[in-house]
């Protein structure tokens, strides 16, 4: 039987690539959230055109209405008798940080850190915490929050490191009251992307990211899943660790991402995390909050409201 898995914000970007890959690649049934009805169609009709019988069923939904993430869940659970894989990939705090890139936080709308909090931390939850009744009666599943390095040291501003820090801990916390029931949790950090939005020199392609969640499903063992639960990991380590590639037949080498890279951040990982370390020197915050680095996303995150929590 195919696996089941669910992959919100996949209409574009990362969360598209994990959602084709999980679909085109793996052969998953795969259950894709956002609210671009059209994005999604397109993104199904990619998946159709694989080998492996997966299948991409486009789900439109608005992750800030509770009442409709329940309506959804109850959606797939009257279709499915399990579900597999639970990848949280929406975040809707880069649209709204994009118009400030060089301001610090007291110059920016209050807004802007909801953004970050609302469809990112809290949605992660909101989905996990409806869907995971399904994983713990079958005492099995995963779930994967799509998170980033802001989580472990200043990126772009503080509702993006406030956020991606506290998904990172809600996966550790989540993984706790899990371990009983068989159910692992796990963050992943990408790289520096190229996407519709991004443009990281170097950067990791959505099917990178798709890969390295598709490693997480299908190629990590149980003891492994029971090392990672709780903890972060990122794309470049499961490259090497399960022998994967980008679409070039490479693994990226961008100044933000490639093995290089991963290995050093491992390699801090081990220390006390930056922003609790008492001792450890303060971030130059212009490196990546300035105007400069808004060019690194295209179009200057100028999308319309449906991309938002997509």
């Amino acid at each position: 039987m195919s696996k089941v898995c669910i992959v919100t914000g996949a209409s574009r970007g990362l969360g598209r690539g994990i959602a084709l890959v999980l679909a085109r690649e793996e052969g998953c049934a795969v259950y894709a959230t956002a609210r671009n009805e059209e994005a999604l169609k397109s993104l199904s009709e990619d998946a159709a055109a694989g080998t492996k019988g997966g299948s991409v069923n486009p789900c439109v939904l608005d992750q800030s209405d509770d009442g409709a993430v329940r309506a959804f869940v109850e959606q797939v659970k009257a279709k499915e008798t399990q579900v597999d894989m639970l990848v949280n990939s929406a975040y809707g705090g880069l649209i709204a940080i994009g118009p400030h890139f060089g301001k610090p936080f007291w110059e920016r709308p209050l807004s802007v850190f909801d953004a970050s909090i609302d469809i990112g931390l809290r949605s992660a939850h909101v989905m996990s915490a409806l869907v995971v009744p399904m994983m713990v009666k079958k005492k099995s599943g995963l779930i994967v929050q799509i998170s980033s390095f802001g989580g472990v040291g200043y990126l772009f501003d503080i509702g993006y490191g406030v956020g991606k820090a506290g998904l990172d801990r809600l996966t550790t916390d989540m993984a706790a009251e899990l371990k009983p029931h068989g159910v692992h949790a796990v963050t992943l950090y990408p790289g520096g992307a190229v996407t519709e939005t991004t443009a990281f020199p170097g950067g990791e392609t959505p099917v990178f990211t798709g890969r390295a969640v598709a490693a997480l499903l299908n190629k990590a063992t149980k003891v492994d899943l029971e090392r990672f639960s709780g903890k972060v990991v990122q794309t470049a380590e499961l490259a090497v660790d399960y022998q994967f590639t980008d679409v070039n037949g490479e693994i990226p080498d961008g100044p933000f991402a490639g093995v290089e890279f991963a290995k050093q951040c491992r390699e801090a990982m081990t220390k006390p995390l930056t922003q609790y370390d008492m001792d450890a020197d303060l971030p130059d915050t212009s490196e990546t909050n300035n105007p400069d680095v808004g060019g690194l996303f295209s179009g200057g995150l100028k999308f319309s409201g449906d991309s938002l929590h997509s």
